[in-house]
């Protein structure tokens, strides 16, 4: 992997840097909006707090960014109060639903946590910095696109039963959830993806099931996404509401 990446990236970043952001004004403002996306949660706030922006200021840099194509919103699924302000209680005036700015073209995410940080460098040929930040940070880095193609998953294994109409990420004030989804038929999966080098165990049911509980959630299924595979207690369980996949359902479903 690293001779590629040298290859096809590191070596060909002056021609890549041409592609990767057009022509725009306020480079710099730019630069710093998308680092912050690259290695935030994505809520906006957050993403303003990194790139050290003030609300104004970075919303016309977001704007700026996603008439160009680069960023897009993913709207909170979390319902909104319908009292007015005034009339909730003082932590909930507090708190405001937060949507998530994310990258449009999935290699921008990688350019920006990775790349871009490190141009000077890379630009004068010198690319063990570059991979020292990438060792340490791929697998994190991975689990997003994990959570992506977990939600891929989810659909295709519902697909000739009851279709999956909705899917993503879900975010509340209270917790986050890699995947929440639901079929035709209205119910709910609610889902952890987990891109570690252990198998998971049924703790991780019972942090789920918390979790949900705290988010007013009912789910009708609880679907594990796990890297290493199962513990035995998990794979032999008979819970028709728990639904565990490994790396040979995702090779089934590309091939």
């Amino acid at each position: 992997m690293a001779e590629s990446i040298r290859a096809n990236i590191l070596e060909r970043y002056d021609f890549l840097k041409t592609k990767i952001l057009p022509p725009l004004s306020h480079e710099n403002e730019n630069r710093r909006m998308l680092r912050a996306v690259a290695v935030s949660d994505g809520k906006t706030i957050n993403v303003l707090r990194r790139a050290g922006m003030p609300r104004h200021r970075g919303h016309g840099t977001y704007d700026t960014l996603r008439r160009a194509g680069i960023l897009h919103k993913e709207a909170s699924r979390e319902e909104r109060p319908e009292r007015p302000k005034q009339q909730r209680k003082r932590e909930e005036r507090r708190y405001t639903v937060q949507d998530k700015i994310k990258f449009s073209v999935p290699f921008h995410r990688f350019w920006y946590t990775f790349v871009d940080p490190h141009a000077e460098e890379i630009e004068a040929g010198r690319f063990e910095p570059f991979f020292a930040e990438l060792e340490e940070r791929l697998d994190r880095f991975v689990s997003y696109t994990f959570e992506e193609l977990s939600n891929a998953l989810i659909k295709a294994a519902f697909a000739g039963r009851d279709p999956v109409e909705e899917q993503g990420n879900y975010w509340d004030r209270h917790n986050e959830f890699d995947l929440l989804a639901r079929t035709a038929n209205r119910r709910m999966i609610v889902g952890e993806c987990k891109w570690k080098g252990h198998k998971v165990c049924k703790s991780l049911v019972s942090k789920l099931k918390s979790k949900c509980e705290r988010s007013g959630l009912e789910p009708d299924y609880y679907a594990l996404f796990s890297r290493s595979g199962f513990s035995k207690e998990l794979q032999s369980s008979n819970d028709p509401s728990l639904l565990c996949f490994d790396l040979d359902d995702f090779e089934k479903m590309l091939a």
